[in-house]
């Protein structure tokens, strides 16, 4: 897959703070296998659907993955390398998201890791309101308006 050494190198500059520190030897062997189940993982839980890679010009800076569901759109994931961030991107892509939803009365879910403060900060402000939360990770979601 022509994207996988850009992904893995995204998923690396989000995660590697979490194993700063590690050895490199070992910050990179953990990374690797976190990245293999993440990978995996979504697309065993969503079959069929995939990922976009988010550009700046011609550079990629990020990936976005939407899934479509009856009734709902998923958020399963959004990252942006560091120097992408806090610029207005992910904002706008998930404005976009919830315009689409709006006009098609969906709802969006989303989960976000209890470890992520400031995921869960940029999720409530654009209108995510928590639905549950465990010891790991707390599922939220946004209504379109009932208007």
């Amino acid at each position: 897959m022509a994207d996988e050494p850009f992904l893995f190198d995204l998923y690396a500059a989000v995660r590697a703070p979490e194993f700063a520190l590690l050895p490199e030897a070992q910050r990179q062997h953990l990374i690797r296998m976190q990245y293999a189940a993440q990978t995996g993982a979504y697309r065993a839980m969503y079959p069929g659907t995939g990922y976009q890679i988010i550009l700046r010009g011609s550079e990629p800076m990020g990936r976005i993955w939407i899934t479509e569901l009856p009734g709902e759109f998923r958020l399963v994931d959004i990252a942006l390398l560091p120097e992408g961030r806090n610029r207005g991107v992910g904002s706008a892509l998930l404005r976009d998201l919830q315009g689409r939803a709006q006009a098609e009365g969906k709802r969006i879910s989303s989960s976000v890791f209890r470890f992520n403060p400031g995921s869960l900060r940029w999720h409530q402000k654009l209108g995510f309101r928590v639905v549950s939360e465990d010891e790991i990770r707390i599922d939220l979601e946004w209504l379109p308006d009932a208007a």
